[in-house]
């Protein structure tokens, strides 16, 4: 009896959140619903880890509007004296550090990792209900966090602001295209290199084709109501404004992104784009799925090396 109760609270808050969702897309468009930097206060330095042959190191930024921002930053063990070239992870729920670690032979060039404001454990029951609002408010401030990072990535003496590239993977993937759209629409940073990997466009159907939730009956319900709350992060509502160089990686037997959501996101995204399919199921970082992280980070090397992105020496 207490867990249908909780269903029917969980159901009825996001109906109302649906319903605000609603009325809120219809007076702003998808751009400003995300929340605009304010000033960066401070920069604490952090966690310094040797890892191989790089070094990574934790910064938290924070800014007067955002909160803090977490990144891992990868550098060569010996860094340059010049600008090297600048690229920005987005991974699924994992850490930054967790994003950059699995790159670690990629020579002159510098890998920056995000952490997710976001708990890759939600909360259940009741205190889902309790904290869903909190979450909603992270998950909007989420892509401007990343955009404001990556501008202040870009400032930094030894990155070299011309070789930006943005490479989202599995739920970054989906992100990156909203992150992309606020940093050309505000003029942040140019990003000249763009990886869409493991992702797709329209999120209800992918929440509607999640073979994990349970039960099955309340997919469709929810997949609508999570495109209308998330609406404006869809990638279908950015890919058109943005532009740059495009490699789009999918898997044939995915089983988490949709083959409608995977081409949608294909179509929509602007040329010049290339586009890669891999054997195999969804991505990931388990013992199980090293042998496709490596052929995914493999395509994505040969790719930004070719377009010249990145520096080639390693």
């Amino acid at each position: 009896m207490v867990k249908y109760r909780t269903i029917k609270l969980i159901s009825l808050l996001l109906i109302m959140l649906g319903i605000f969702s609603i009325f809120f897309q219809f007076n702003k468009n998808s751009l400003n619903t995300f929340p605009q930097s304010g000033n960066i206060i401070d920069v604490i330095v952090g966690k310094k880890t040797l890892f191989e042959s790089r070094i990574i190191q934790q910064f938290i930024i924070k800014d007067s509007n955002l909160g803090f921002i977490d990144l891992a930053i990868s550098f060569p063990k010996t860094l340059p004296e010049h600008p090297v070239p600048i690229l920005f992870i987005l991974g699924g729920l994992e850490t930054g550090f967790e994003s950059v670690r699995h790159v670690t032979d990629i020579g002159d060039n510098i890998l920056v990792g995000y952490n997710w404001p976001i708990d890759s454990k939600l909360p259940k029951g009741i205190n889902l209900l309790i904290e869903s609002p909190a979450i909603y408010q992270k998950i909007y401030k989420a892509p401007a966090q990343i955009a404001t990072a990556i501008e202040w990535v870009t400032k930094q003496p030894w990155a070299e602001k011309e070789r930006v590239s943005l490479l989202g993977f599995s739920i970054g993937a989906i992100v990156v295209p909203a992150v992309q759209n606020i940093i050309e629409s505000r003029g942040l940073a140019t990003i000249g290199w763009t990886v869409l990997a493991y992702g797709g466009a329209n999120i209800g159907r992918i929440v509607n084709s999640n073979p994990f939730i349970n039960p099955k009956w309340t997919k469709p319900f929810l997949g609508y109501i999570i495109q209308l709350l998330f609406n404006p992060i869809d990638p279908k509502e950015h890919l058109e404004y943005i532009s740059g160089n495009f490699l789009l990686i999918s898997g044939k037997n995915d089983e988490f992104i949709p083959k409608k959501s995977s081409s949608l996101m294909q179509d929509l995204t602007p040329l010049p784009k290339k586009i890669v399919l891999l054997d195999g199921r969804h991505m990931g970082v388990g013992e199980k799925q090293k042998e496709l992280l490596s052929l995914i980070i493999k395509e994505t090397r040969i790719w930004l090396e070719q377009n010249g992105a990145i520096n080639p020496n390693f």
